[in-house]
């Protein structure tokens, strides 16, 4: 994880992101400062990648807005809440159903995989499993109506 380049040092959500990136800087990618923040339990392939990055450019938060953390089995739900609300990004994308699970017992929210949702005012789209929607054109297309129920910024 980078340090960020242009963090809000001495505010106190400048000071909460460091502290996320001191103690998860490991499983994240990202600087701290972006505005999604991708949940996966396994790390992404390129191509889920590449289509998170032009979605989230599409919709206007752009393409370095992008964080991710892999949570692989060593994250808790407590240590995911800490993650989120430290990094405090305006949306959430669950890659996979143990991604959508692992936040559902976080914020004691149901969190449907294939669904939009809301968590402690944020928007969630929650997957089953992005990686497997990049292999047809109709599946893409699955997935990018989905990743378009996040609020989009002109």
């Amino acid at each position: 994880m980078k340090k960020p380049a242009n963090s809000n040092n001495g505010s106190m959500y400048g000071v909460a992101a460091e502290g996320v990136l001191a103690v998860y800087g490991s499983l994240l990618e990202g600087t701290g400062n972006e505005t999604v923040l991708a949940v996966s339990a396994n790390a992404l392939g390129e191509s889920a990648r590449k289509a998170l990055a032009a979605s989230t450019e599409a919709l206007g938060y752009g393409r370095d807005c992008l964080a991710l953390v892999a949570t692989e089995g060593v994250l808790g739900s407590n240590d995911l809440l800490t993650i989120v609300e430290g990094l405090d990004p305006l949306c959430l994308v669950a890659t996979d159903a143990e991604a959508s699970a692992l936040l559902a017992q976080a914020y004691r929210h149901d969190v449907e995989p294939d669904a939009a949702c809301r968590l402690m005012g944020r928007s969630v789209v929650a997957f089953r499993d992005l990686a497997a929607l990049m292999n047809t054109p109709e599946d893409k297309q699955r997935a990018w109506a989905l990743l378009k129920k996040l609020p989009k910024i002109n």
